[in-house]
């Protein structure tokens, strides 16, 4: 096609710039320290890059926003002073369908485990770009900025506005920036650049965070004393959790998007029992123990089907082992997310597949995403249809996260196209570039 050529070639002659872009944002620290965030830097930095490239700007605090905090999805619990939402629209010049390249600023913590290479200096090594965000998801923000400079750069205007925003607070299922700004603007299309490695997924798994509280007795094991020790029922109950995991594995349907990757994650998170502050020796059964969990369920799944089927669970364990037999915890959720899909035959969905191919020489994989996301305020509680689509490469949420730089620049090429294709260019444009 007549756009190959010079947008592969813009890429290609770019690559140190795309690269140096991403280590600038990998080097903003933009942690999400739950409940509080950290994400103010690095988007005044995406405005600033975004106003420099031309494109009108806005800087909006999400509070400022009509109708979020009556919203019956806005987490009120989620702290959003000096954690502004950021858009820039390059409009075009009219006539073409709109797109909206939606990321995320925030990261997790670097946490407690080691690192080997460090988490904001944006090393390279063997092929890979090393840094906290650089696969989820600051990588998907470069490259939604890449793709203005580009089209500045080849002197291209698209006939549909193209739409980059970056909002605060995804991590950890806070989604107030995304409630808000899909309260404040839509596109016909949005990509969001969760890290998929170049898979196109027009679905995303939901989930439940919730935690299992088990009262005890506190003592110790002196003469008449007799302390009961919910540290026990809890061991068996990570156990059950397994075997519900299992049996969940079994017995729930598995959406067509999730044919070839139909797992659905439980996952401990927390545990805690006695006096921690103590340096080595509580000296006594604790009271209590809690641990909380994660649980990820295929779209249209609800939180009282997860937690009844839980409860259901949890009785019939009990008829054959004594320990649980004698607690009744208490099950208490934290946050719920939906999932959510589009169509496979959506035209997003397809443009995608098509480009992908095209870029890579290789057939795109569709597929449902296997974690949960903001996806489900676009496709639930907006006009906007969401597909996401994200960058190779690996460690997510953990120590030494990288993209792989190669496929890096694929994506970038492969936004590119998008970009152009759906929202419309006239062929004389290309001719004359």
């Amino acid at each position: 096609m007549l756009l190959d050529q010079p947008i592969h070639a813009w890429v290609i002659r770019e690559k140190q710039a795309i690269i140096d872009c991403l280590r600038y944002f990998i080097g903003i620290d933009t942690q999400n320290l739950a409940p509080k965030g950290n994400e103010r830097a690095g988007q005044l930095a995406m405005a600033a890059l975004l106003n420099v490239m031309g494109c009108t700007v806005d800087v909006y605090d999400i509070k400022s926003v009509p109708g979020l905090q009556q919203n019956s999805h806005y987490w009120s619990e989620r702290p959003a002073t000096g954690r502004p939402n950021v858009m820039g629209i390059r409009h075009g010049r009219g006539g073409g369908r709109s797109l909206l390249f939606s990321g995320h600023m925030d990261t997790v913590p670097a946490g407690m485990d080691t690192w080997h290479h460090l988490p904001w200096e944006g090393e390279i090594a063997d092929g890979k770009l090393f840094g906290l965000g650089a696969y989820d998801m600051k990588s998907g923000l470069v490259a939604s900025l890449m793709v203005v400079r580009a089209l500045n750069e080849l002197g291209w205007v698209l006939n549909g506005d193209l739409m980059i925003e970056s909002v605060v607070d995804e991590e950890y299922g806070g989604c107030n920036g995304s409630l808000a700004a899909r309260l404040k603007y839509n596109a016909d299309l949005a990509i969001v650049p969760e890290p998929t490695n170049m898979i196109i997924c027009p679905a995303h798994h939901g989930g439940l965070m919730f935690r299992v509280t088990f009262e005890g007795k506190s003592g110790w094991s002196f003469s008449p004393e007799h302390p009961v020790d919910p540290v026990i029922a809890l061991a068996h109950f990570v156990r059950l959790l397994n075997d519900w995991a299992a049996h969940r594995q079994r017995t729930l349907p598995v959406p067509p998007l999730y044919q070839s990757n139909p797992q659905l994650p439980v996952l401990v998170n927390q545990v805690m029992a006695g006096d921690v502050s103590l340096p080595f020796f509580a000296d006594r059964v604790p009271g209590q123990a809690w641990l909380t969990v994660w649980a990820e369920v295929y779209p249209g799944a609800s939180q009282n089907e997860v937690l009844d089927d839980l409860h259901a669970y949890y009785k019939l364990a009990q008829a054959s082992d004594v320990v649980l037999a004698a607690f009744e915890p208490e099950i208490t959720p934290i946050r719920w997310l939906d999932g959510s899909m589009i169509a496979s035959h959506n035209p997003g969905v397809q443009l995608l597949a098509e480009t992908v191919s095209r870029v890579t020489g290789r057939a795109a994989q569709v597929q449902g995403a296997p974690f949960a996301c903001d996806g489900h305020i676009f496709n639930l509680y907006s006009p906007t249809p969401m597909v996401l689509f994200g960058a190779v490469g690996g460690q997510p949420h953990s120590p030494d996260e990288f993209v792989v730089i190669d496929d890096f620049l694929q994506f970038v090429e492969v936004l590119i196209h998008t970009a152009v294709q759906w929202c419309g260019l006239d062929s004389t444009e290309v001719n004359n570039s």
